[in-house]
């Protein structure tokens, strides 16, 4: 955890909200920041913070978007894939509790953010569970195994009839 004295590049000062009405934000932080955001992959270069807080009664409302580029392995064939991610968010304080921290808001988009599952390509073909070569790049000759069809278990049996 940050020591409270060392400053926090998503935490923001409210005087501006307070005095204007609104204040607009964008501010970057080191991916190690976030360590442990993602349950897989992991975040690669900085995390990137944009929006604008403004004056709402007597809180404080920020609306914006936190993004950046991230580091997963294909679900099917482990190839590596570097791609870009944004989710927005909104956070609200009361205006007169003191700085606005949006970090832990944006540690948890970024968990909202990463896919349950991630492809090199929608039809990507995945490894040969005989050989576990990459399909999308070679032919191996292997021959995948058909079930056969006493060993498929249906997905919906027949209920067992009463009497």
């Amino acid at each position: 955890m940050k020591d409270e004295k060392e400053p926090a590049p998503f935490r923001f000062p409210l005087t501006d909200v307070k005095d204007y009405g609104e204040m607009d934000v964008k501010a970057q932080a080191p991916a190690e920041d976030f360590a442990g955001a993602l349950s897989e992959g992991s975040l690669i270069g900085p995390v990137a913070l944009r929006g604008v807080i403004r004056r709402v009664d007597d809180d404080a409302v920020f609306t914006g978007s936190v993004g950046g580029r991230w580091l997963f392995e294909c679900s099917r064939c482990l190839t590596p894939i570097e791609g870009e991610w944004s989710e927005t968010f909104e956070a609200t304080v009361s205006i007169d509790g003191g700085p606005m921290d949006l970090t832990e808001e944006a540690r948890q988009s970024i968990g909202l953010a990463q896919p349950m599952k991630m492809f090199c390509q929608p039809d990507c073909k995945g490894l040969c569970p005989t050989c576990r070569k990459n399909l999308n790049t070679t032919h191996c000759g292997h021959v995948p195994a058909v079930d056969a069809p006493d060993t498929v278990r249906p997905r919906f049996t027949e209920r067992r009839k009463k009497g």
